[in-house]
């Protein structure tokens, strides 16, 4: 599977580096111009920017929960669930809410969410030789999310890079620094973009492939439709004064590689098993090279 993307893998990592070495010149310059916080459309994308990371573990838990035959597996997909559900209240909170008990009620708004999703899934219908794909690429997505998360976090308390609206409101561009030198932990946190690294987890539509023919034909929208999506999302950003072109080009980055990273895994684990019998675009090599796995 990973070499059906290979085209667009050199696609994505030639406009990466373009736009990195690029913002290298102008990442001041470029947020100067597009400065707008007042604009509608990127206040919206603000709020709604990283929802393909924050729904993540609501859907996969649901797609565990009823699919897994094992109880720790129906525990774990219950778990993240609602874990995420709560996750997703959490951070909306500021945009539905008022300040008074703003994350209780945002916390809550969430949990219904997931129990939504939940009464929702057993209506789902899988066909039996495809659950166990769905299970394997639901905890993918999950791990793929951790980890997306995790590398975003530490790079942000390393780097320590001052956003352009603070800029702003010091009255200096001063204490602007290039995205190539480390601040250390300063407080500030803008590079890389946590925005833009969420909206990459558009990404994992990638996986669609291993699970449907029908998507393999289409694996070029698999790829085009998060990068357009991650890309407005990232252009927001600018408009807001959040971030500059090297954050949100580093993550768009760092979610689009930690999806290859999960596709070669599982291309390697799944995919191409030796005992596969045919080797389609299917997951485990097609319906044929599932029953030989079981």
């Amino acid at each position: 599977m990973i070499k059906k993307y290979r085209p667009y893998i050199i696609v994505f990592y030639i406009l990466f580096a373009a736009a990195l070495v690029t913002a290298s010149f102008i990442d001041l310059k470029l947020d100067i111009f597009l400065n707008n916080p007042d604009d509608a459309f990127s206040i919206w994308f603000e709020a709604m920017g990283e929802m393909p990371c924050r729904l993540i573990c609501t859907f996969a838990g649901v797609l565990i929960f009823y699919l897994a035959e094992k109880p720790v597996l129906r525990v774990f997909g219950l778990i993240a669930d609602i874990g995420g559900s709560a996750y997703l209240g959490y951070h909306i909170a500021d945009y539905l809410f008022l300040e008074r008990h703003r994350v209780i009620f945002g916390v809550a708004f969430g949990l219904c969410i997931g129990l939504m999703a939940l009464y929702i899934g057993q209506f789902i219908a899988v066909p039996e030789n495809l659950k166990k794909a769905f299970i394997i690429l639901s905890v993918a997505g999950i791990i793929v999310m951790f980890v997306q998360l995790g590398t975003i976090e530490i790079s942000k308390m390393i780097w320590g890079r001052v956003r352009f609206r603070d800029l702003i409101k010091m009255g200096s561009y001063e204490a602007f620094t290039p995205w190539y030198k480390i601040n250390g932990i300063t407080g500030n946190r803008s590079f890389p973009s946590g925005h833009t690294a969420g909206a990459s987890m558009s990404y994992l539509m990638m996986l669609l492939p291993f699970v449907s023919p029908k998507w393999a034909k289409r694996r070029y929208l698999c790829f085009a439709l998060p990068l357009v999506f991650t890309s407005v999302v990232a252009y927001t950003r600018l408009v807001m004064g959040a971030h500059y072109l090297s954050d949100v080009t580093v993550g768009g980055a760092i979610g689009f590689t930690v999806t290859i990273i999960a596709i070669a895994i599982l291309d390697k684990k799944f995919f191409q098993k030796k005992n596969s019998l045919n080797k389609s675009d299917c997951f485990y090599g097609g319906e044929q090279g599932i029953r030989t796995l079981e």
